[in-house]
């Protein structure tokens, strides 16, 4: 296994790490969360930079690198929903926006259509990384017992949240709409689609 999908396993490994210590809370808890997540987005850059530069792209790296980007950001978002920082339409926006893609690319592959990586899509993970970073520091330095620091702290988040939303609404539109040959071809008969 090459350096670029071990650091991919990584990624999958320290999401449910992230989920435990964010859980824990406190001081301790609040930075270790941001030093993992910190680790999760470096590994996510190196990952596709080491398997382009080195020669190591595979089918599994293909496979497995978004869904450790999925699994590893959702476990983020579903800490902020718990903690306040998001409020539950948000995350639904998202985890559909990254499922359909998902069963869009499947159904390229399966069918010989080329989906290359979107700019949009590129943004849209720059963008989520950016206000999680942001939204854990804020986190990070309010301090435990101040609850009126602590809302206006879940306040500003759930606006960093907002922006994340618009970008993901706009990358899941730009799939949709590059798609749309794929998805014309999948829905004529049997027959017509294999020329009998």
């Amino acid at each position: 296994m090459g350096v670029a999908n071990q650091l991919t396993l990584v990624r999958l490994i320290l999401s449910p790490v992230f989920v435990l210590v964010f859980i824990m809370g406190g001081t301790a808890g609040h930075v270790l969360a941001f030093v993992i997540a910190i680790l999760i987005e470096v590994t996510d850059v190196l990952d596709g930079y080491i398997a382009r530069s080195w020669g190591e792209t595979s089918d599994f790296g293909k496979l497995v690198d978004p869904m450790a980007d999925s699994v590893s950001r959702f476990s983020v978002f579903l800490c902020f929903l718990w903690g306040g920082y998001a409020h539950l339409w948000m995350i639904a926006i998202i985890f559909y926006r990254d499922f359909i893609v998902a069963y869009i690319r499947i159904a390229a592959a399966k069918t010989g259509f080329v989906m290359a990586a979107r700019i949009s899509g590129k943004l849209k993970a720059i963008t989520q990384g950016i206000v999680i970073l942001a939204i854990l520091l804020l986190i990070m330095l309010t301090p435990a017992h101040d609850m009126e620091m602590h809302e206006a702290t879940q306040r500003t988040a759930q606006w960093l949240m907002g922006l994340v939303i618009f970008v993901t609404l706009w990358s899941g539109a730009d799939y949709f709409r590059t798609s749309l040959p794929l998805i014309r071809s999948l829905m004529r008969p049997t027959s017509e689609a294999s020329g009998e």
